[in-house]
Formats: structure tokens, sequence, C-alpha cells
């Protein structure tokens, strides 16, 4: 079994540097353009619009690992608020190098998979002090193989004793996803307030929207209503057929793909697209 530890340091580098590049960005400005400062917003409504275009991103990234989240977690008695509070944290919200393509890896599990191995410098807690290393990670195909294989891990690793190592994480043996962050700590992560931050996440972003159990399998003359999480409200409700699928907002082709088992190419030639860009109310042929 793979080493499986923590890069949520990279979540608090992350914040560090957003309120380093907010300072410098009101400092430049008052500075600079101070002698037309009259035909400038405020600069209190710029700093807003900022944070705001940040939040958007966030809530962008959540929408898009949502569904593969709810479908892995559901299927393994995991909460999927958990795990996406997990991928937000270890890849500072998908934005770090073994996050991104080619490489997915959203919690920073070591080893190989399907034979395919990146090396990265990461930060571990060691000792009572953060120190740098640089260590082989696992490189997957997309976030689906990556929500699957961290479910596996929780799912299947082993404690010397011969029990579960991840047991109290599991739903089936907790009362809330609280429960579950709370044996996290210390087992998955070495940072001390490892529970903690994902708790805050969870509460932040209304992670538990993602806590639903799948419906059953779509007939070709059933509908079925799946929530999918959405900009600025918690969730929304989506009409889908065997045929066809409604665009809501946060939707992305990806997202659309994996969810009926095409590739984005497939989707795309189904309903002749030729750029990846859809709109709210659109209709896409799905089979």
């Amino acid at each position: 079994m793979n080493e499986t530890k923590t890069r949520s340091s990279r979540h608090q580098q992350k914040e560090l540097k957003n309120n380093t590049k907010r300072v410098a960005s009101v400092i430049g400005t008052s500075l600079v353009l101070l002698p037309v400062v009259g035909n400038l917003l405020p600069l209190s409504v710029q700093a807003t619009e900022t944070v705001t275009q940040e939040a958007i991103s966030e809530q962008a990234f959540i929408d898009s690992i949502g569904y593969s989240a709810a479908s892995v977690a559901d299927a393994n008695d995991l909460y999927a608020s958990v795990m996406i509070a997990q991928a937000l944290l270890e890849s500072s919200y998908g934005t770090s190098g073994l996050a991104a393509a080619p490489n997915y890896n959203l919690f920073g599990v070591k080893g190989s998979y399907g034979g395919q191995t990146v090396y990265m410098p990461t930060s571990e807690y060691l000792n009572g002090q953060w120190v740098t290393v640089t260590e082989p990670f696992r490189s997957y195909p997309s976030y689906t193989e990556s929500f699957q294989d961290h479910a596996n891990v929780l799912k299947t690793t082993l404690a010397s004793s011969g029990d579960y190592h991840y047991s109290g994480v599991w739903k089936s043996n907790t009362t809330s996803y609280m429960d579950a962050t709370a044996a996290l700590a210390g087992r998955y992560a070495t940072d001390p307030n490892y529970a903690s931050k994902l708790n805050w996440l969870i509460a932040n972003y209304g992670l538990t929207a993602y806590d639903w159990e799948m419906a059953g399998t779509v007939s070709s003359e059933e509908n079925i209503t799946a929530n999918q999480s959405t900009i600025g409200q918690s969730s929304a409700t989506t009409t889908v057929t065997a045929q066809s699928y409604t665009v809501v907002s946060g939707d992305t082709l990806w997202g659309i793909a994996e969810k009926f088992g095409l590739s984005v190419d497939q989707l795309m030639a189904l309903n002749g697209i030729t750029a990846e860009l859809i709109t709210v109310g659109q209709s896409l042929q799905v089979a």
C-alpha cells in the first residue's frame, strides 16, 4: 500500500499569497493612480470585486468535481462533503501543479497509478516543523480516477492491528461529517489543524449539499432529478432524460460527459459543438 500524506500546507500558502497580492494591488493603485482617483472605483469596491472573482473561481472548481465526488462517495459509504473539502485543501482549489492536467492528483496520493508517476516537491509536518521534500506521486487520467483511488485508500488501508485504518471515516460508523474529519486527523494528515480546516471548508461552501444518495438506473422512458450545486445557491433541481440533458448554472462539458459515460469529444460530436461553450437552458443530446 502506498503511503498517503497531506499537502494541505498549499492551502495556507495560497491564503498568504492571495492576501499579499490584494495588499500590493491596493498600495499600487493608491500610489500610481492617485492623480486621477476621482475616475476610479473606491479601493474597497476594487478589493470586494477581487474577492468575489476568487470566490466564483473556487465555486466553479467545486461544481466541476462535485458530481464525481458524490457518485464515488455514495458507492463507498463515504461523505462527499469530506472528500471535496480534502480535494480543496490538498490541491489549493485545483490550482496546484499536482492537481492540474495531466496529473489530476487531488489528494496528494503518493506512488504510481497504472504505471504513471510524477515527482513533486511537497511540504510535510515532521518533528514539529514544516520541511520540503521531493516525493513520487500518482498521475491519473482524470479527476474521477483520483476520487475513486482516494476512496480505495479510505476503504482498504489496513492498520498494523489488522483493522481498517480509516473505518472511522465511513458513513456507517459515524453520525455526521464531523466524526469523519476527526477520524482523519492524525491518520490521513500530519497537519495538527487538519480536521478544523476541513470543517471550515465544508461549512463555508455548503458542501453537505453533495452528501446525497444516487438515484437508481434511468430507463429509456424514465426521468430523474439530480441535485447540482450552483454558484450563489446551495443546490438546484435538474431534469434529465435518457436522451437529453438541460444545462444548468455551473455545468461544464467535462462534467456532463462524465455523468453520462461519454468523452468530451463524443458529447461535442453528438451536439455539433465546435467550442467548449454551453449556455444555461441549452438542451444537449447525451445518447
